[in-house]
Parts: C-alpha cells; structure tokens; sequence
C-alpha cells in the first residue's frame, strides 16, 4: 500500500510536536512524540508503507520494523480516514484518489457554510486548538502571515482602512519572494496575499506560483473585479484555501455606491459565478454599513445557493492614519440593534454558533487570555515592508524585512514583545464587564480610533457588545419558552 499527503493537506513541526491541516475540511491534528515522528516521513509524493516503516525506525530505540510498521499503518490509515493522505494499492493510483475542492460533487469534500463534524472530530479539534494556543503563549512562533503585496487598489471603498491618498505602493518582487522563503524557512504554515488589491501587483502570478512551490496554505484577499479566464487557470493550478472578496449589496446602486467604482457590483458577481465554475473556493464578506444593511439578507442568500461561505461584519474599523471619517457608514445602535434581531431570525447557525464560542468561563480565567494572536502566532508585512502587528494596525511600526530578518524582527521588536505579554486583564473595564464573553476586544480597533492608544476601548463596541448579548439571551429564553 501506497500513501501520500493529499494537495489540501500541510504538515509542519510545531516546537516539539506534529501538526497537519487539511485546507478542505479545516480539520486539524497535532501530535507529540511517535505521532510527529510518524508526520515527519509523509510527503506528497508516493511512499510504500516499507518505504515510511523504514524512515520512521531511524527515530526509535529498541522497537522492531514490524512493531513500527504495525503502529504506522494504523496511524496512516486514519489520516486516509479523515482525508488528510491518500492510499492505494499502486502509486500512480494514489494521483487518482486526491481529494478536490467542489460546490456539488463530492459531498465528502463539499465546502459548506457549517461543515458537520463528528463528536469525536469537535472533542479533537478543541484539544489541538488548546494544545497550541498553550504552545504559542509559551513560545511565541510564526503560524501565519499577511502580506499586504500593494497599496495600489482599483476601487475607493468609502469604509476602507487604508487612507487613499497612500494607494500607490508596490512591494518589488525580489523583496516578496526573499519575505517567503524567510516565511517558510520558520515553517510557517498560513499566508494571507492581499492589497489594496492583490491583482493590481504586476507580478501577482509569480507571487501565487512560488506561494505554491514553497507549500504554504494560503488565501488570497481581493476584490476579483480584475480576474480574468488566464489568471483563473492560474487559481487552479496553485490551489489556494480559498479566495475572499466583498460583496455589500446584490443591488448595483448600493454596491457601487461603497466601492466608488461603477459596474463593480456586476463584475465581482461575474468573478464569483466564474470562480464557482472553476470550482475555487470562495467566501463573500460582507461588512454592514448604513447604506447596505436592509439588504444585507439578499447576500447571505446570494451566497447560500452557491453553496459558498458568507460572513458579515457590522463594526467598521477607523483608519490607520487615525482619522475616522470613514465611520460615516458605521451602523447606529438602532440599526445595529434592528440588524442583530435579524442575523438571528434569518441565520439558522447563529445561535448554535454563541452557544459554541460563548462558552461558561471565569472571570479569572477569561482575565488570562490574550486578545488575540499578534505577536503570539501572526504577523504582517505591509506594501513598504514594513512589519506590522496586523494587518489594520499600520500606526505601530516593529521593523523593516528591506533592513533585518524577519525572524529578528519577530524575537527582539520591543513592540511585539510588549504585546505578547498582554492579557485581556489589562482593560479593567472589560475584565469586570458581563457582556465580555459576547465581545472580542480588538487592540488595533482601540488604537485607530483613539489616537493610538490600544487600551482605550470605544464606546460603540461596548453598545453592540451588549446588545448582541441581550438579543441572544432573549431568543434561546423564547426558544425555552416555547418548547415548555
């Protein structure tokens, strides 16, 4: 019997243990010990089980072949269970078992909004979710990355976080393909290509064929106006997670009306069709502003009969030079409020999604928690280079990958380290709030909207906060109710 790893699935050592993740399923595992040493042989290209036993031996004292190759075969075949290798009886048959992303045929790998998972798959995945988040506190690590590739940008989207007057900025590609194979040197497993737009960079096929050569899993953040028959051939060649574009509205005016680009609304709906046709995953963002947000439920329902992933946002997010003009299309709490009762009316997965993050947790131990994962596992290098917390966090400086290596940077940044060492305990305001655990305090939010200060939290999250945790409260009691 032959085994290889599928094309949707990545392997990488994290400090002492295993790890793979499938892409497809978004399913992932992480082992110590025999399990890593296990991982550690698997590749893409075909293996007999002999050829693994054998390599697997070289990491194990005073155990026979046959018990390593027993133990391999086991291991090896509920990786195949659950999609993250193929096997076959020849190794030219392995090619013809890979796994393929598809809307329709296959409904083992069909991307669905809320893949159904086992007990055993959500009891599995929860423990690699703690063992890591352990792991990074511990020893802070690269796990994924976004590359802002261009400022340059083909629409003026009226909510965008980059001021436009800084839209014209071309990350060259020696400077891009030095960041990955740094990136991949660090055994990073996550890449975010992104811009401005993405498409706009002169050397955007490059940048997606040697993402792909150096076997990142990786997305792509773009508006999708540009894509074109080649650059979609391009997409299938190279495999992407997926491609995430904005769609604020089915309705021409509205969508237009956002992006400051006329015709865009029907060339992104163009660009989705295609994709779909191509069978590249897509996920359709769509943020709520004041001008959208009554028919914000057409693209949800745009997206559910292309089977596609959809999400929506209703908290805007000032600009990183701090001005916040760009608000203007931030949602009243009337309208958050009218919105919310709406999400929960017409989104089927929404409470079971609370019910699933707002788990019974205590104040001391929510205290304890980072805020999130800058400086812990994810980083950004912005269009100039320079080297960010995030993405949106473009007024905190941490080093430059023209002028240091990336892994210095990420080690010895007083900036970084300072955040690292943050715990949700540090906005007292928010450790002793009751509507925490409906609330995700983003630092970058706080420091764009207050001048620069990460820790000042503005009011308007806190009024959503409390509002999405009324609203659900009151449903699941009328749910109750009802079933008595």
């Amino acid at each position: 019997m032959f085994y290889r790893q599928s094309r949707d699935t990545f392997i990488r050592s994290i400090g002492e243990y295993g790890y793979i993740y499938s892409q497809l399923t978004k399913h992932d595992r992480t082992y110590t010990q025999e399990g890593n040493a296990f991982l550690s042989v698997i590749t893409r290209e075909p293996q007999s089980l002999e050829e693994l036993s054998a390599k697997a031996c070289e990491y194990f004292e005073n155990v026979t072949h046959e018990d390593v190759q027993d133990d391999m075969k086991e291991f090896l075949d509920s990786l195949v269970a659950d999609h993250y290798l193929v096997s076959a009886e020849t190794a030219e048959e392995c090619a013809k078992k890979d796994t393929f992303f598809s809307y329709v045929d296959n409904p083992k790998t069909r991307f669905t909004y809320n893949a159904q998972q086992n007990p055993d798959d959500e009891k599995l995945y929860a423990d690699t979710q703690e063992i890591l988040e352990f792991f990074y506190r511990k020893h802070p690590q690269i796990h994924r990355c976004q590359i802002e590739t261009t400022s340059r940008c083909n629409e003026r989207c009226i909510h965008c976080y980059i001021p436009h007057e800084l839209k014209n900025v071309i990350l060259p590609y020696n400077v891009i393909e030095n960041v990955l194979n740094q990136l991949h040197d660090l055994g990073v497993l996550g890449l975010t290509l992104s811009g401005g737009e993405f498409f706009t960079h002169p050397d955007a096929e490059k940048i997606l064929h040697k993402a792909r050569e150096l076997d990142f899993s990786f997305s792509i953040l773009s508006n999708i106006t540009l894509l074109t028959p080649a650059i979609i051939d391009v997409l299938k060649e190279v495999n992407p997670a997926i491609v995430q574009t904005s769609l604020y509205s089915v309705i021409p005016k509205e969508h237009d009306h956002i992006t400051q680009l006329k015709g865009s609304c029907e060339k992104t709906k163009a660009a989705i069709d295609s994709l779909i046709a191509a069978n590249i995953p897509v996920q359709i963002n769509c943020p709520v502003m004041k001008s959208t947000y009554q028919s914000y439920k057409d693209v949800l329902k745009y997206a559910y009969e292309r089977n596609c992933k959809a999400q929506t946002d209703y908290v805007l997010m000032a600009r990183f030079d701090f001005t916040t003009d760009n608000l203007v299309e931030r949602l009243t709490m009337e309208q958050t409020e009218e919105l919310l009762k709406d999400i929960i009316q017409f989104d089927k997965d929404y409470l079971e999604l609370t019910d699933r993050t707002v788990l019974p947790i205590s104040r001391e131990e929510w205290g304890k928690k980072p805020f999130c994962g800058v400086g812990i596992d994810n980083i950004c290098i912005a269009n100039d280079g320079i080297v960010y917390p995030c993405a949106g966090w473009q007024g905190m400086a941490c080093g430059n990958v023209r002028e240091q290596p990336i892994k210095d940077i990420w080690e010895k940044s007083p900036q970084l380290n300072k955040l690292r060492k943050l715990t949700k305990s540090a906005i007292p305001q928010c450790y002793d709030c009751e509507d925490r655990q409906f609330c995700a305090p983003c630092l970058v939010r706080n420091f764009n909207e207050s001048g620069g200060d990460y820790l000042k939290v503005a009011s308007h999250f806190c009024k959503a906060s409390h509002l999405n945790r009324k609203l659900v409260e009151d449903a699941k009691a009328k749910m109750r109710k009802e079933k008595v």
